[in-house]
């Protein structure tokens, strides 16, 4: 999500750069899976500012490669090959995805399920890692986040194991939300989830966020606090009542590897 900033008076030279630089970020932060491609129109429409404005910063991007014009026209950027760059030097100095992902391959070996890494912070869900299905019948993208209102295994674990101090003001901005026939679109019955998640140490969905979507969630610790977590999704069809306990234990074991090798790791 992005928040627009209170212009501020007085700045000078230096705080004139530093606004420039904030919403060149900004701009950088609108690309996502939903919306890959911004037209310099869209992104002067979501900050309600002037197109010439706009086609400055996005020229300075496209100068540093960091965003690219779509290839299929129509005026579109997308992320540019200098991301992509800055990605892979990220990944590879970051310990939870380099340990997280040889777990992340053998429980994609063993089902050919999209299996994923998702990271909370704040009450924003970011995936760092992902593996995609090898079934023909697949499941390619999965919305998982907070706010409005959680549905999937990743966002329902990850703030039922969220710390009290952040948890409390998360539970205030959440909005109960009817996605499917099986949300669970009380505060009543998210807190006795989130309770029974607490208990049980792993998340499932069944259906609550998109139909025809089976999933389950397990914790990765580190340092005592639970931002990560390692979850695969399913075409409901495939998971029969026999196959179930065996992806949640395989589910939950990964997670709990990864976490006793991110204590072993002096950080």
């Amino acid at each position: 999500m992005i928040e627009k900033r209170p212009k501020t008076a007085g700045r000078g030279a230096a705080g004139s750069a530093n606004a420039t630089a904030d919403r060149a970020i900004d701009i950088l932060l609108l690309f996502s899976e939903e919306q890959p491609v911004w037209t310099v129109n869209d992104v002067a429409v979501h900050f309600s500012m002037p197109r010439s404005t706009i086609y400055r910063y996005v020229s300075s991007l496209r100068g540093y490669a960091l965003i690219i014009e779509d290839a299929r026209g129509g005026g579109g950027y997308r992320l540019g090959p200098r991301v992509f760059a800055l990605a892979r030097v990220a990944r590879s100095n970051t310990s939870v995805i380099r340990i997280a992902a040889p777990h992340l391959a053998s429980l994609s070996e063993r089902y050919g399920e999209l299996v994923v890494l998702n990271q909370r912070v704040g009450h924003e869900m970011i995936t760092l890692d992902r593996i995609e299905s090898r079934h023909r019948v697949a499941i390619s993208y999965t919305r998982s986040q907070l706010l409005p209102w959680p549905a999937t295994g990743s966002a329902k674990l990850l703030l039922a194991f969220a710390p009290e101090p952040e948890r409390t003001p998360l539970m205030k901005l959440l909005k109960p939300q009817r996605y499917t026939h099986k949300t669970l679109a009380t505060r009543a019955a998210m807190l006795k989830e989130l309770e029974r998640i607490r208990r049980e140490g792993y998340a499932l969905t069944d259906e609550e966020r998109d139909e025809g979507v089976w999933g389950v969630a397990a914790p990765i610790s580190l340092r005592a606090e639970v931002q990560h977590c390692i979850a695969i999704a399913v075409p409901r069809f495939r998971i029969t009542a026999k196959k179930l306990p065996g992806v949640i234990t395989a589910t939950t074991a990964a997670a709990a590897a990864i976490t006793h090798a991110l204590a072993a790791v002096d950080f």
